[in-house]
């Protein structure tokens, strides 16, 4: 693959229903970024040895992703000296009952699913933000890795940004997955954008 004149390779994300690191780690393997930008670290930046460290004891990342999921990622970028950076709120910025609905343990009332919808436009303007922050702090191109949801092509980002290329997981028609699909096949389409 050619990366040169790409300043950002943005990775879709499952959220779990496929293992999505076997695709990170073939890219970052082929990449070999200085930066990685990840939704799923939140708020949690892994630049230093003490850093990583102090995760990998602690072994929590916050209660809506576990410490296990992220794990291959961080000893892996750990090994690899990547700065790990979250671009996200902890906990996504849900307070506790909206946690209980996106795990689907409650029922949303109107004015939840109004707060979450709110809370998604703010996440949304977070991460291109610092997307935006860090476009220049590496001559490499920066890996994001962020649900393949904020990667439609209508969002902020896609919008906003002008020099990427994004890799998600697709169906064999080449739709985007949000969820499982029907034939549970996965498969890997790439978009380009350049200036």
């Amino acid at each position: 693959m050619e990366f040169e004149s790409i300043r950002f390779i943005l990775i879709g994300t499952t959220h779990g229903f496929i293992n999505d690191f076997l695709k990170q780690k073939e890219i970052i393997e082929e990449v070999n970024p200085e930066i990685i930008l990840s939704e799923d670290m939140q708020d949690v930046s892994l630049i230093s040895k003490k850093d990583y460290i102090k995760i990998i004891q602690g072994k929590k990342v916050s209660e809506m992703v576990e410490f296990e999921e992220m794990r291959p990622l961080i000893e892996l970028c750990y090994k690899k000296k990547i700065k790990l950076i979250g671009i996200d709120f902890y906990n996504f910025g849900f307070n506790d009952k909206l946690q209980r609905i996106v795990k689907n343990e409650i029922k949303p009332l109107k004015k939840d699913i109004k707060k979450i919808e709110e809370l998604i436009k703010q996440r949304e303007k977070r991460h291109l933000k610092i997307l935006r922050d860090f476009e220049n702090k590496s001559e490499k191109p920066i890996l994001v890795l962020i649900g393949s949801w904020h990667l439609r092509e209508n969002s902020l980002i896609m919008k906003s940004l002008k020099n990427y290329k994004v890799i998600f997981p697709c169906d064999k028609t080449g739709k985007m997955l949000i969820k499982p699909s029907k034939d549970g096949d996965v498969h890997y389409c790439t978009r380009v954008k350049n200036g």
